[in-house]
């Protein structure tokens, strides 16, 4: 089997890391985590590589991208950076991501407050065109009114 190789976008919030998404690709990875740095809404974001051999059973985490230091934010971190990291031999599930790996949104996401969202920009929407057509409506009858008075 070949190495298996997975970028994980780590948040840290109150003082905890949490893996926010992964990604097959390093560039994908990155720029969410830019993404995620640029909402102020984390205190550092992190891009990690983790690797992992079946054969061996071995894994293997590098950090890519880092904005805890604050040298070099948009700057890969270094290779001295390399933690090699045992990795039990049932992690192989976890760490094979499928062939088209989910992207999970980037943002914290509240599915209540974005169906709220959703509902008032349609009425919002809605009300605009309504009283678009009705002025149109209006200013239509008005002209024949002017025209039967003159």
């Amino acid at each position: 089997m070949a190495v298996q190789t997975l970028y994980e976008v780590h948040t840290l919030k109150g003082g905890s890391w949490a893996v926010d998404s992964t990604y097959p690709d390093r560039d994908g990875a990155i720029e969410v985590a830019k993404s995620l740095h640029g909402e102020k809404q984390f205190q550092a974001v992190k891009v990690v590589k983790d690797t992992y051999d079946p054969a061996t059973g071995q894994g293997k985490e590098i950090v890519v991208f880092d904005t805890t230091s604050k040298v070099g934010r948009d700057k890969p971190a270094p290779a001295a950076a390399e933690a090699p990291a045992p990795t039990p031999p049932g992690a192989a599930a976890v760490l094979n991501p499928a062939p088209a790996a989910k992207k999970r949104p980037h943002k914290g996401t509240n599915t209540k407050s974005d169906y709220a969202m959703a509902i008032k920009v349609t009425l919002l929407l809605v009300l605009i065109l309504g009283g678009g057509l009705g002025a149109i409506f209006l200013l239509h009858n008005a002209g024949g009114f002017f025209q039967k008075m003159f």
